[in-house]
């Protein structure tokens, strides 16, 4: 288990150094890096699953500490890279979220849970797998909310050279966005159905807080999609709301087992 996070982490850390680097430099042809950077990744991949694997394994289940469960979200971000990266060769979105993966590995490690809950019900593995997918969407809507907002300032301050050249245009990347948001939406709606299917007492199963920042984030999605539809709500709008909407269910997701694993115990 410890050999596969160790592999991972390289394996994640040095595909980010052959992005940026192909990233950074000018007119290299990516053609020549792409197989075996895509090998790299994929075994990074197979590593980072094993890992996960073993330590469900070792907990006899469905292993619910911090940061277990943040590095099955990255494994699910690093997945969706991998595919995106296919699509837009000179600007992967593994340059942002491997370094982030491997961080993820390395907190697995030095920071475990002193007791890490586990399912009271194994029909709530389907709660589990919508909301970690529905956070790992969230998470890159985010990241991508950020770069876009970045390449939106460059480009009214008529500074779009370099770097930034190299980005897809800003409507495929706010076009990215919110299929990144719809989908994490309807996949958050789902985890949010399944799970309040399992509630009994929310006070008694310490789910108040983790519920209810749920519940607005999933709120403040609704809206941002409601006006993108109504009013075509774009650019700096939707950047902020993505931004609070995801501000909200990070605070729900690690907020929440932040305090009740490491504070209150």
């Amino acid at each position: 288990m410890a050999i596969a996070n160790a592999l991972a982490f390289l394996l994640y850390m040095s595909s980010s150094v052959i992005l940026i680097r192909r990233f950074v430099q000018k007119d290299q042809n990516a053609v020549k890096t792409s197989i075996p950077l895509g090998i790299m990744i994929i075994m990074a991949l197979l590593f980072h699953a094993t890992d996960i694997f073993f330590t469900m394994k070792s907990a006899g289940g469905w292993n619910l500490g911090l940061f277990t469960t943040f590095s099955l979200t990255t494994w699910l971000m690093a997945f969706i890279a991998l595919l995106s990266g296919a699509r837009y060769p000179n600007s992967h979105p593994g340059i942002v979220i491997y370094p982030l993966v491997a961080l993820s590995l390395i907190l697995k490690v030095e920071l475990p849970s002193p007791q890490p809950p586990s399912l009271s019900h194994p029909a709530l593995e389907w709660h589990v797998l919508l909301s970690l997918a529905a956070y790992s969407l969230f998470m890159l809507a985010a990241i991508q909310a950020i770069i876009l907002a970045i390449q939106e300032k460059h480009l009214r301050q008529r500074q779009a050279a370099g770097l930034m050249r190299k980005l897809p245009p800003l409507q495929s990347m706010e076009a990215a966005l919110f299929q990144l948001i719809l989908t994490g939406f309807a996949l958050l709606t789902l985890g949010l159905i399944t799970g309040l299917m399992f509630v009994d007492d929310l006070f008694d199963q310490h789910l108040v807080h983790k519920t209810s920042l749920s519940l607005v984030s999933w709120c403040v999605f609704a809206a941002l999609l409601w006006g993108r539809w109504r009013y075509g709500w774009r650019g700096k709008t939707a950047v902020k709301w993505t931004l609070v909407g995801f501000s909200f269910l990070l605070l729900a997701f690690m907020g929440s087992k932040f305090v009740l694993e490491y504070i209150v115990n």
